[in-house]
């Protein structure tokens, strides 16, 4: 059985103030009799240690007991150990913001050596909160017949529309081959390059990196569509409806107003030494809110080649489905890394859920638009993620840390 789109287990309208005692003496217990035995595999297979959180003044923990997880109102011996306010306790144990949600908008502080074991505990704590594995046995890809699938292939327009339907439930991704007119990405192109004087660093829609020899370059352009009549046209058109239902199957996909910051448009410039630019592997709902927004897509629409030498997205199969650490990823994933090499007018898609990172150019300059579709809620809305906020914080973020060397 494909995983199902729709992840959602809470609302903001459940959101309240969640007090450690009774976390963990009212719901750890429940949560631990249902997910323990998941978290506890995972935290021998990962070489996690115990979680110790300093709290106003209070510690708890949580440690490995007898193939199960057990929480205790002390330090645990050789544990991570962080310090939170209430707030952030109560934020973290709602799936509000994770520990590396937290760390991005500097509302943590913590050593360096203590990052592995941060990042498996953002893993952990969506095994113990919401029931999604971290570690997994013989984790197997079939199609819609059972047999195993090819985790390279891509979908032209006449592909059959269930299958591609499937392949993004069952592997995370999608790579969809020509779906977009080649002659209009090189009108997008140009609208880039027409757009891009108007944004001036720190005007709050645009973000900046520092190249290899000390200039500063725009490398996101927000509020993009309303200076690129193709990609208004694109957004609009047939295609993209077409596409949309394609991709929601069963589930309810929102489609979003065509303004504002609807989609982004990237440059992907050879030689960034600093800033958001390429971003090694991680998840759109890495910073918090998985169980309340997830799972969302974001798709790419190919502006130029995206290849080995002018960078390209990777992708982690299966990774919305086991919720491999972010660190381990980076370094030693036990999942399948797959490279989507597009052409003008290819698309691509991935759930927020699922690993991805981008590579960068050594070449020539790459350009991509991104733009995300949300699952729709009960009344018809489409669901803001909340976790905006401390996004929109990376580029000031990594600002400072240059200012400051």
């Amino acid at each position: 059985m494909p995983q199902q789109l729709d992840r959602r287990t809470r609302t903001d309208a459940s959101r309240r103030f969640l007090a450690p005692a009774e976390f963990f003496m009212d719901a750890f217990p429940r949560l631990a009799a249902k997910n323990g035995g998941m978290v506890a595999q995972a935290m021998t297979a990962l070489g996690a240690h115990p979680l110790t959180l300093d709290v106003d003044g209070e510690s708890w923990s949580i440690e490995l007991v007898n193939g199960s997880v057990r929480a205790s109102a002390t330090a645990a011996d050789g544990a991570l150990r962080l310090q939170l306010t209430a707030e952030q306790f109560s934020d973290w144990a709602q799936n509000q913001i994770s520990f590396h949600g937290m760390l991005v908008g500097r509302r943590l502080r913590c050593e360096p050596e203590n990052l592995f074991q941060i990042s498996l505990w953002d893993s952990l704590a969506l095994t113990l909160l919401e029931g999604w594995p971290a570690v997994t046995e013989g984790l197997a890809f079939s199609d819609r017949d059972g047999q195993p699938l090819d985790l390279a292939q891509s979908f032209t327009p006449e592909a059959d529309p269930a299958d591609i339907a499937h392949f993004l439930r069952e592997v995370g991704f999608l790579h969809l081959k020509g779906w977009l007119d080649a002659p209009d990405m090189v009108a997008i192109s140009d609208e880039m390059d027409r757009a891009r004087p108007d944004y001036v660093e720190g005007d709050g829609k645009s973000w900046w990196a520092t190249l290899s020899d000390g200039s500063r370059a725009c490398v996101r352009l927000q509020e993009f569509v309303e200076r690129s009549p193709t990609t208004a046209k694109i957004l609009k058109g047939d295609t993209w409806e077409r596409m949309i239902r394609i991709l929601e199957g069963s589930d309810s996909l929102a489609r979003k107003p065509v303004e504002g910051r609807i989609i982004e448009a990237l440059f992907k410039p050879v030689g960034v030494a600093s800033g958001p630019s390429d971003l090694s592997f991680h998840r759109d709902c890495h910073l918090g809110r998985h169980s309340y927004a997830c799972a969302r897509m974001t798709v790419g629409i190919a502006i130029t080649p995206a290849s080995e030498s002018n960078g390209l997205l990777k992708v982690i199969a299966g990774s919305h489905r086991v919720v491999m650490p972010v660190e381990i990823a980076k370094s030693a994933p036990y999942l399948p890394v797959i490279e989507l090499a597009t052409e003008p007018g290819d698309l691509t898609v991935h759930l927020s859920c699922t690993l991805h990172a981008a590579t960068a150019p050594v070449s020539t300059e790459r350009r991509v638009l991104y733009t995300e579709i949300p699952q729709r809620q009960a009344d018809g809305r489409f669901i803001d993620t909340s976790v905006n906020d401390v996004r929109e914080q990376v580029n000031d973020i990594m600002r400072g840390r240059e200012v400051a060397r």
